[in-house]
């Protein structure tokens, strides 16, 4: 019988692990999928958290990379590399999924309206916000702005303390009645999320700036 040629008989020692490792990413993927990281909260990641997602698959390919080419040449060190690059991976898509889940807990005002004739008049808001902590509150203001000589000041109408619900949502519809100021020329809403700190204004940039709508009024 002729002995074995060199080689014979023997296969890629890292096959196996680099298999387990390709496999790995699929059950990444697949772990995201159960997470609910559709294409919509994967945009909305990507707008809020655009670091962390841009980082995951970066190091999802990294290790993709890494064990190819150790399947093809054999080196343990790379493959060690691209095995410690799919954890890192994992780690960072379950960051961003939570990121994602959890919202910014930023409030939006929509749905704004008035009704009557002055100065007893009806005004309708709705305040919407998602990822709000259950110790903090969205805090909503409507305000009177008028001339007062010469300066322009503004008369507090209404506030209100918005608790979110169970799963840190608040969708809440306010409705009150207003007697409007004589010399009132326009009405401003503010909603913020009690949980921001610093006091930015309405125009900045800036993660704690609060919602504001201002009506003119007629």
């Amino acid at each position: 019988m002729p002995a074995p040629t060199e080689g014979e008989g023997e296969g890629n020692p890292l096959g196996s692990v680099t298999n387990t490792l390709w496999g790995s990413l699929i059950a990444l993927a697949g772990l995201l999928a159960a997470l609910g990281m559709d294409s919509d909260r994967l945009f909305v990641a990507l707008n809020n958290h655009p670091g962390w997602t841009l980082v995951a698959p970066g190091l999802a390919i990294t290790a993709i990379a890494l064990s190819f080419y150790a399947y093809f040449t054999q080196q343990r060190l790379l493959l060690i590399v691209g095995s410690t690059a799919y954890i890192a991976a994992l780690v960072a898509s379950l960051i961003v999924a939570t990121l994602a889940a959890a919202g910014n807990g930023r409030p939006t005002v929509t749905s704004v309206s008035l009704t009557g004739q002055r100065p007893h008049v009806s005004l309708t808001f709705t305040v919407h916000a998602v990822g709000v902590d259950r110790n903090d509150h969205v805090a909503a203001f409507a305000r009177s702005l008028h001339a007062l000589q010469g300066d322009e000041a503004d008369t507090e109408l209404y506030s209100g303390s918005l608790r979110p619900d169970d799963m840190g949502e608040v969708d809440q519809k306010v409705t009150i009645p207003l007697t409007l100021p004589k010399n009132a020329t326009h009405l401003t809403i503010n909603v913020s999320n009690s949980g921001d700190k610093g006091k930015s204004q309405c125009t900045t940039r800036s993660p704690t700036a609060p919602a504001c709508v201002t009506l003119k009024l007629p």
